[in-house]
């Protein structure tokens, strides 16, 4: 088998039909995981013991007949995964067909349904402004906003970032400790944060529930924000500029060896003393964070 299957981190896995019943012939490191069985166990298993369909009333043959078949309607099936350590998982279920000479193949590729699901019944319990998944490095898997205008950038924009990019430098360390606290205690945890999306700030109630795979290693967060609240000094220009130069680590005297500006003047600006700089100045200043003028000094129109 193509050395590739085993790496993917989709959980995978490939069976076939024998005389009488249907055989797993092999598993991926991914598959392997997340049911939690050792690939030499699972090769001893019926798939129709590890996967079904019970809501579809398809037998195993008939769910892969369907989900194999070019002119179904139906590419994929919710399904039940049995897992060694917990409750079954639920997974979305797509097939690909293979055909080497006499020998038929399918390929079984599993989609970890856990977190949507647990999100979606948060949500129509809660009122939910932004729910996201983090994987085990902190990276964003999945981002999703249900209340406009909250997000100010498209929700993909989010993806694949990490988490604490989102968050001003002096909150980090808050966060983190509350998610590995979730993951190594298996325990949905709540904190109060400040969160940093696009150019605003705001105070956030947050909501993290860890999830594991059946071999009990972490697998990933689900992080649920709700009753953000713009930070009250969103619009004290110089709190803006304290926190856009705090985030991208830059120092009062290093934004004024970059702008030519003086020094004097960028600590006046940043301590509020002048609440409103020439235009040539707010320019030079908002460029070098990476900014429009009026990102920071509102009186300032395009």
């Amino acid at each position: 088998m193509n050395h590739l299957f085993y790496l993917l981190s989709d959980p995978m896995l490939i069976v076939e039909s024998g005389e009488s019943r249907w055989y797993i012939r092999d598993v991926n490191q991914a598959f392997a995981a997340f049911s939690g069985f050792k690939k030499s166990d699972l090769l001893l298993l019926d798939p129709a013991a590890v996967i079904s369909a019970p809501e579809s009333g398809l037998s195993f043959a008939g769910m892969l007949r369907q989900l194999s078949d070019d002119q179904s309607f139906t590419p994929s099936l919710e399904c039940r995964l049995v897992t060694k350590s917990s409750t079954p998982a639920a997974v979305q279920l797509t097939c690909r067909k293979l055909q080497a000479a006499e020998q038929v193949l399918y390929v079984l590729i599993c989609k970890d349904l856990r977190e949507t699901k647990w999100i979606d019944e948060y949500v129509l319990n809660h009122k939910i402004m932004i729910a996201c998944t983090i994987n085990e490095r902190f990276g964003i898997q999945s981002f999703k906003h249900y209340y406009t205008p909250v997000v100010g950038q498209p929700a993909s924009s989010y993806t694949n970032k990490p988490i604490f990019e989102l968050v001003p430098e002096q909150e980090r360390n808050k966060l983190k400790r509350a998610l590995e606290h979730a993951r190594n205690n298996r325990t949905t945890e709540s904190l109060s944060f400040q969160l940093k999306l696009g150019d605003r700030f705001y105070n956030a109630d947050a909501v993290i529930r860890p999830f594991y795979n059946g071999n009990r290693s972490f697998k990933s967060f689900a992080l649920l924000f709700q009753n953000m609240q713009v930070n009250a000094l969103d619009d004290d220009p110089s709190y803006k500029l304290r926190m856009l130069m705090l985030s991208k680590n830059i120092s009062v005297t290093s934004l004024a060896q970059s702008t030519l500006i003086s020094l004097t003047t960028i600590s006046k600006i940043r301590n509020g003393k002048i609440k409103k700089p020439q235009r040539l100045t707010a320019e030079l200043i908002a460029g070098e964070l990476g900014v429009r003028p009026e990102a920071i000094w509102s009186s300032f129109k395009r």
